[in-house]
């Protein structure tokens, strides 16, 4: 039930390009075929990542009635593939006493557990969202609803989260090395032109910087996930200067979280930088290849979670592996970065790594001045 009219409603849930807020933030675009102007191509993108592209041809559109139905099919463009199955989806628009209610469904035929998962949630998701983004637009949004979806309270549980597990001071200052840390991917996304949608802290775990659109290309991949820890750098290197000169207890203890953050998500396990920046560079070569490194990083992290005994390690891994699992395996190609762009990547990358880790050798006790 949608706090809405029932026209914004429609023209929302059938329009051919809609970006919905989040989070996460969902693009969808659907254009004819050049070669078959009955079918559809509709690309899905998730918080600027390529998420899966279908092919479809419409059943139904009729506004008067509120219907809208459509049959998914086999086609060489479809990614992940569907295996030669049809799948119907659709949606009703209806005007009620009580606001605009909208149904979503989708009908086939159930044929693996990762089916019994998508299929009944994704409706309910994107019904949510689209509930979520006509109200905002009209104005009638619930203020406890817009309250839990912002960014500032997820980021104040998260500061809360870290406070109590590293006591206030060093809470306190690790968040402030990943706000610093995540200003460097924003920045290298308004520099690539994909926008920005936000900043956020995530309890237990670290944040994200999510962007506004998709990435499209490999190489804007690879930049965004260096400019993290490339730009964490000037901070981490100042006051590693101000502490040799100083020697002063907390520049140390801000060197060593700069210095022992950055050079961590350099490390090249998906989803960290480093495994991003690996994957965006092997996948410019064999994308399937880049997908068989990307599961061994998020297997390399849980044996690590393991080996630690950590559930704060051990399950961001456990959703990092259910995410990959339900997408099919697969992911878009992206457009591949050059011999001389990947060149460049590699080695900033390791030129980055190799300065984090001269700083932490420097700061151990058996050389510090």
């Amino acid at each position: 039930m949608i706090n809405a009219s029932r026209d914004a409603v429609w023209r929302l849930g059938t329009a051919n390009h809609v970006v919905l807020d989040g989070p996460p933030t969902i693009e969808m675009s659907s254009e004819p075929l050049p070669d078959s102007p009955d079918l559809w191509l509709t690309r899905i993108t998730i918080s600027g990542q390529p998420q899966s592209r279908v092919v479809s041809y419409e059943l139904e559109r009729d506004e008067t009635k509120g219907i809208w139905r459509a049959r998914l099919v086999a086609h060489p463009l479809c990614k992940p593939p569907e295996d030669g199955r049809d799948i119907e989806t659709g949606l009703i628009v209806e005007a009620t006493p009580e606001g605009t209610a909208l149904t979503m469904f989708n009908e086939l035929t159930v044929r693996s557990f990762r089916d019994r998962i998508i299929y009944p949630t994704a409706p309910r998701r994107m019904g949510n969202l689209i509930k979520q983004q006509c109200e905002k637009d009209a104005g009638t949004h619930s203020r406890l609803a817009a309250l839990g979806n912002h960014g500032l309270l997820l980021s104040a549980v998260a500061l809360l989260s870290f406070c109590y597990l590293f006591g206030w001071k060093l809470g306190l200052l690790l968040s402030i090395v990943i706000v610093v840390h995540e200003a460097g991917h924003v920045a290298a996304m308004l520099m690539a032109g994909v926008g920005v949608r936000g900043i956020y802290l995530i309890p237990f775990f670290g944040g994200a910087a999510v962007p506004k659109t998709a990435y499209r290309t490999e190489g804007r991949l690879g930049f965004i996930a260096l400019m993290g820890p490339g730009l964490s750098l000037i901070p981490t290197l100042g006051l590693f200067a101000l502490y040799r000169a100083t020697g002063d207890i907390q520049l140390r203890q801000a060197v060593e979280m700069f210095a022992v953050v950055n050079a961590s998500n350099l490390l090249p396990i998906y989803p960290l930088d480093g495994g991003m920046i690996l994957n965006a560079l092997i996948g410019s070569v064999s994308r399937k290849s880049a997908l068989i490194v990307g599961w061994i990083g998020v297997l390399v992290g849980l044996g690590l979670a393991i080996y630690l005994q950590s559930f704060l390690i051990g399950i961001p891994f456990l959703l990092f592996a259910l995410q990959r699992y339900l997408s099919g395996g697969q992911t878009l190609e992206l457009e591949r970065l050059s011999v001389g762009g990947g060149l460049a990547l590699a080695l900033a990358s390791i030129a980055a790594f190799i300065l984090y880790v001269a700083v932490i050798a420097l700061m151990s006790p058996a050389v510090r001045i």
